[in-house]
């Protein structure tokens, strides 16, 4: 019998993230660079939230320019109170509750520690890897005589 995955199994692990006294723009570089939407947010290496790649476009919709310049910084604009779950926490249940909060990610932790990342990119990889393996057909000119 197949048991729903634990986070551990689905998660990024080891995601990129960035200290709160960052700038913005060093924010947007790196997810840029990583071609990744959600940044962790450590100060003095604990996490205290997470930043977006739409908190930055809103960012900029409302007149601050994300110039190294910037004043504002990373924690300045991050959501403070993200969504946690433990490593051992069930798919299903974080499904739930992602699409409940209207959420993008979840933090991962074990023993309170960032152990990884789920987002909703991870969620919809996992489906379509899901679908695939449900509804297999055997590739073109495979066909059993």
């Amino acid at each position: 019998m197949r048991h729903i995955p634990q986070m551990l199994v689905v998660m990024t692990p080891f995601p990129y993230h960035i200290e709160a006294g960052s700038s913005l723009a060093i924010a947007v570089r790196m997810m840029e660079d990583h071609d990744i939407r959600h940044l962790p947010v450590l100060e003095d290496g604990d996490v205290v939230g997470i930043i977006s790649e739409r908190d930055l476009e809103r960012a900029k919709i409302l007149g601050h320019p994300l110039s190294e310049e910037t004043e504002l910084t990373v924690g300045d604009l991050c959501t403070r109170q993200p969504y946690f779950v433990d490593i051992s926490d069930p798919l299903d249940r974080v499904l739930d509750a992602l699409a409940e909060k209207r959420l993008g990610s979840a933090l991962v932790l074990k023993d309170g520690e960032l152990a990884g990342i789920f987002t909703s990119m991870d969620a919809c990889r996992l489906l379509a890897q899901t679908l695939r393996e449900q509804f297999h057909t055997p590739p073109p000119g495979d066909d059993a005589a």
